[in-house]
């Protein structure tokens, strides 16, 4: 659990085999046994004190909780090489066994003990800086050691295998211990989270020899390496470690080769559980990566390959288009869970919001409407060491209830006669994939040092898909190549691209998809190291027969007046030009044929498309916007980049997603309408549960497109298929449906 993350809560890699228009991806291989979880976190030593534990997981029992998760802390419980104390977490399981309470253990690595560093003084990260990363306090790591040693290092790797083998082995009969969740949101370092490259790790000399063995297994040999990169080495011990942006290709791969020192870490604790105790579920929890903050460079985990590892899945989130798809689109139709709710978060200065049942309805419900299986608050108690106390927890600092106690109480009461139909209850197929890729990713990094305007862009389709009530995934680069079920595919600021990756897009949209491209798509190439020569790059002009001419900036447009636009404008439309004073900036107005005004961003370029419709232009005689087909496929080619151009104005934007996403033949789960959230629970091919949600200040009327009736959990509120009904303002509940 982390402040800065919290507090941006608070602001508003994937591949899957053959799905069905009504089945979860392994909906007939889900694994027996595992459970729908509904707990807290309760102990990161030293707090709560021991004083508590005894009425606190009492409580925790009379509440109707199922499950609690301990921290396994390397410093607090490895105190002096090879001596190994668990008494803490002995008396913790017992009273969770005596309360009927499952136990997951978290192990937390990023706090190393201090006789590591006398044993090691260079297992401590190296900063591009050139500083040392001295072990230290923070809020969330109050005992010190953070934030850990350099992966890389040998004996420091050793020393964690040591602890975590004598956790297991200490742990692994105990009857009350279900998971052990190895890797508390993996990050590469806490202070680098921001992505401020000079404080960039580990530029240590055991960074450096596995990054040049990395180099070798990728490039073969140093003549490919030097063709790639534009360098001229001798040989393998002449590579300088990338500590700038400025030449791309090189510091594209620092940082995917830290990607994969991150998945390696992961790789073997969570072997290590299934070795040594094979009764007992693994996994790992993320913060997501939605590049703010986590994303490819700073913190450097990959969602998708470390949660192809797991038994499980699961993450630290809140409800929203990002975070929860972002978890489901990694684990592949594994089970997963959110076991670091915040929705109590806080500080001294941000006591915690007065929450009561909508609170938590709102937050929940559509969770599991997506598909999520279960629930661990960030904490039951709340904190009272350090900045982030006191805050955080389920009840008052006393341990006394608060209102958001009950609701929680209430909450698991009325999941728990229907929690095992919804363990075999899963969403619908998403029709619809949004790529995201990690090289592109650190591509923008390199341009702009952060990734403002690439999370933007995506961030607006998976909102507007989110929106209105359309299923989604996000598709990493791996996933282009199996797209089965997805029927509109949407490549937002697709500068960076591998020949692979536009090969396999290509081929899906020929098999007869309907794809959505921006601007300067393939613009630079994976496989060369180059920027391409036509755009759009990597052949894909020859093959869509469609070429980007006049390429700019919107900052370099001239657009003092509305003149010149190569459409009739209705009166709204010219009013909107001049509302708006339109000048060389950030954005560039559109022109749709239908007299709308769509908003480009950043990037401007005219289109030579024969035999497309053009949709959309700036200039006379040009066009900026286009349609085509494309073997059995329908391509929309923009010449802008119309996600981030959608935060200038979204009304336009809507219109031409609504279009492309009729011409793919996705539809809104059960067919909902106006601005009213749905999604909906299968088992097989029969409904279970529909999560209905109104987020608006005003009831909304919806007609749902199912056989039979439906209740509501929570509100008791019946509901017929195909009938139209009021859903009223901030309404959220999660009805039981009865076939007729």
């Amino acid at each position: 659990m982390r402040p800065l993350f919290a507090l941006l809560l608070l602001l508003p890699h994937l591949f899957t085999g053959a799905l069905s228009a009504r089945s979860h991806p392994n909906a007939a291989t889900v694994p027996d046994g595992y459970p729908f979880l509904f707990g807290a976190q309760y102990y990161r030593a030293p707090t709560p004190e021991t004083e508590c534990w005894e009425t606190d997981l009492s409580r925790m029992k009379e509440l109707g909780f199922t499950d609690v998760k301990f921290w396994v802390q390397w410093r607090w419980n490895n105190r002096r090489e090879n001596e190994y104390d668990f008494g803490d977490l002995d008396r913790l399981t017992d009273l969770a066994e005596k309360n009927g309470l499952r136990v997951t253990f978290n192990t937390i690595f990023d706090v190393a003990p201090v006789w590591l560093y006398e044993k090691y003084p260079d297992a401590k990260q190296l900063a591009n800086d050139g500083r040392r990363i001295e072990p230290y306090t923070v809020g969330h790591r109050q005992g010190g050691g953070h934030p850990g040693p350099c992966y890389n290092h040998p004996g420091a790797l050793e020393a964690r295998k040591a602890f975590m083998r004598q956790a297991i082995l200490h742990f692994r009969d105990r009857k009350g211990v279900r998971f052990w969740d190895v890797w508390n949101e993996p990050e590469l370092s806490f202070p680098q989270r921001d992505a401020q490259l000079d404080r960039l790790v580990c530029y240590c000399d055991h960074c450096r020899a596995e990054f040049i063995g990395w180099l070798q297994r990728k490039y073969r040999d140093i003549e490919t390496l030097n063709r790639i990169w534009g360098r001229c080495y001798n040989d393998w011990e002449e590579v300088e470690l990338p500590r700038n942006t400025e030449t791309i290709k090189d510091f594209i791969d620092w940082r995917l080769f830290h990607s994969y020192t991150m998945t390696r870490e992961a790789q073997w604790r969570l072997e290590m559980v299934r070795e040594l105790a094979p009764e007992q579920a693994a996994y790992l929890h993320v913060v997501p990566n939605t590049m703010q903050p986590f994303n490819a460079v700073s913190t450097c985990t990959d969602d998708f390959a470390v949660a192809e590892m797991c038994d499980v899945f699961a993450a630290t989130m809140n409800n929203g288009p990002f975070f929860t798809p972002q978890v489901l689109s990694a684990g592949r139709g594994k089970i997963c869970y959110n076991v670091e709710s915040h929705i109590n978060g806080g500080g001294i200065t941000t006591h915690q919001a007065m929450l009561g049942m909508d609170d938590l309805l709102h937050d929940f419900i559509p969770q599991i409407g997506l598909g999520i299986k279960g629930f661990l608050f960030w904490q039951y108690r709340p904190e009272v060491l350090g900045i982030e106390a006191p805050a955080w927890g389920l009840t008052q600092l006393d341990g006394t209830d608060r209102e958001i106690t009950r609701a929680a109480s209430r909450f698991v009461r009325t999941l728990v006669p229907v929690s095992d139909k919804l363990m075999r209850s899963f969403p619908q197929a998403p029709q619809i994939g949004i790529w995201k890729s990690a090289g592109n990713e650190i591509f923008h990094y390199c341009m702009f040092r952060n990734f403002d305007g690439l999370a933007a862009g995506v961030n607006a389709y998976a909102e507007y898909c989110y929106r209105n009530s359309y299923g989604y995934r996000f598709v990493n680069s791996e996933g282009l190549e199996r797209l089965d079920g997805i029927r509109v595919l949407i490549l937002p600021d697709c500068y960076y691209l591998s020949q692979r990756e536009a090969e396999a897009i290509d081929a899906w949209v020929r098999k007869g998809g309907t794809l959505l491209v921006e601007a300067h798509a393939g613009g630079y190439n994976d496989d060369t190291g180059r920027h391409s020569r036509t755009l759009p790059g990597l052949g894909l002009d020859d093959k869509w027969n469609l070429c980007e001419k006049n390429t700019t900036s919107t900052f370099r447009l001239k657009l003092d007046t509305q003149e010149g636009v190569n459409v009739r404008l209705s009166e709204d439309a010219a009013k909107a030009l001049r509302d708006f004073g339109v000048s060389g900036g950030p954005y560039v107005p559109v022109a749709m044929r239908n007299g709308d005004i769509l908003w480009g961003a950043l990037r401007y370029a005219e289109l030579d498309a024969p035999d497309a419709d053009t949709l959309g232009a700036f200039r006379p005689g040009t066009a900026c916007i286009v349609r085509k087909k494309i073997g059995d496929g329908t391509l929309y080619y923009c010449g802008t980049n119309v996600g981030e151009g959608s935060f200038k104005n979204k009304a336009a934007f809507d219109a031409l997603l609504g279009e492309v996403l009729r011409t793919g033949n996705a539809a809104p789960t059960l067919g909902a309408r106006g601005g009213v959230r749905a999604d909906a629970l299968y088992e097989r091919d029969r409904l279970n549960f529909i999560a209905l949600r109104n987020p608006g200040a005003e009831a909304r009327p919806v007609s749902l497109g199912f056989e039979g009736r439906a209740r509501g959990l929570f509100s008791g509120l019946e509901i017929e298929g195909g009938r139209e009904i009021s859903v009223p303002a901030g309404f959220c509940d999660l009805f039981t449906v009865e076939p007729e």
